[in-house]
């Protein structure tokens, strides 16, 4: 995995920021102004060469969106435009990298475009070996995204500080709070997808829960919140050594709970009643959603009350029917748009822990990510 010059990545660019909203989406912006532009360039070529609107409609819409996300929330609003502030572009170029997915939806290529994302994984205090609750992803996009994927500690006046994961110039990928609630998420689709501009991103609803310091709290933002499109939330909290996962549609939400103090989600629906009542359609044209929750929950179920950081990270690194495994490999190396695990995330939520691995997690190391005050 290279960055932005074309140098290996032996971890992602870190910046910590305290402030405003405003103020923390400027030194986002201001710290990582390369990698914004990197992914805004790469979104945009994405766009215009999968048949959906020129990107000046592309960016006529994203305004419209960015009016709806500052009438149902300002504070983000004022961080996204903070980012664009801060790395000196178009604001409207940060909201349409925000809302790309329903961009491309509008042009009904959304599926074909977009890889089957992540394998997800909570496990909770009586399954691990210290009485922790952990949370974890592979986050599995084009792999020139890793280019521009970053880690922020983030400290918002009046929120709970955050430490996270994300492609620069977009509010949020996966992380946790210092208030011991963490989020991850998987792609999702179905027949229930919407062609209207009601909704919001995944990541405003995501980054709304975790201004909670309770899971319940935290799961009403997600189930509240205004989408248009599916998508899977897994949510776990420290304090409360719980986690429920959401698999959401426009006029729904599916749980999922942990068995055996376990959970684990891929790209498919889990709820059977979800299973019943749907169409879910990216099993057909990414098969591999139907064995990597199985190889990660297995692993883990086999070593339950003994888990360990160590052992979340190995099953991260399972190779079942590779290269389109838990830990996922491009068919070709050399096309931008062949889908990688993009990056490796384990969270100790009790400890207030990180660790993040750039790339496949069998080639690269973890760092470990801690707050700061």
């Amino acid at each position: 995995m290279l960055d932005v010059d074309g140098q290996p990545i032996a971890k992602f660019p870190f910046v910590r920021s305290e402030g405003t909203a405003f103020d923390v989406g400027r030194s986002h912006g201001a710290a990582f102004g390369e990698q914004v532009a990197h992914c805004i360039a790469l979104y945009q070529q994405a766009f215009e060469t999968s048949g959906a609107p020129p990107w000046p409609d592309v960016l006529e819409i994203a305004a419209s969106a960015g009016q709806r996300i500052r009438d149902h929330d300002p504070s983000l609003a004022d961080e996204l435009d903070g980012i664009a502030a801060g790395a000196d572009v178009d604001p409207r170029e940060i909201y349409a990298v925000n809302i790309r997915s329903g961009v491309l939806r509008r042009a009904d290529v959304a599926q074909q475009m977009a890889p089957a994302e992540c394998t997800t994984a909570a496990c909770l205090p009586e399954a691990t070996a210290d009485g922790h609750t952990l949370l974890a992803q592979n986050w599995d996009k084009f792999s020139s995204c890793g280019a521009h994927t970053v880690v922020i500690e983030q400290h918002t006046v009046g929120e709970p500080a955050l430490l996270f994961v994300t492609e620069a110039g977009i509010l949020y990928r996966n992380g946790m709070t210092d208030a011991g609630i963490g989020i991850v998420g998987n792609a999702l689709s179905s027949d229930r997808e919407r062609s209207s501009d009601a909704g919001f991103p995944g990541a405003v609803a995501r980054r709304r829960a975790l201004r909670q310091r309770d899971l319940s709290s935290a799961m009403s933002e997600i189930v509240d919140s205004p989408r248009d499109m599916s998508g899977n939330h897994m949510l776990a909290s420290a304090h409360e050594g719980a986690a429920i996962d959401l698999e959401a549609v426009p006029d729904e939400v599916f749980t999922v709970a942990p068995e055996g103090g376990v959970l684990a989600h891929s790209n498919h629906f889990l709820n059977a009643d979800a299973c019943a009542v749907l169409q879910d359609r990216l099993p057909p044209k990414h098969p591999s959603t139907l064995y990597r929750d199985c190889r990660v929950r297995d692993a883990l179920s086999d070593k339950r009350g003994t888990i360990t950081v160590s052992d979340v990270q190995e099953a991260l690194r399972d190779h079942h029917k590779f290269p389109e495994a838990v830990c996922t490999h491009p068919k070709d190396p050399e096309d931008p748009r062949a889908v990688a695990t993009v990056s490796s995330n384990v969270m100790d939520l009790t400890a207030g822990q990180m660790w993040v691995a750039p790339g496949a997690p069998c080639e690269h190391d973890y760092t470990l990510y801690e707050f700061s005050y």
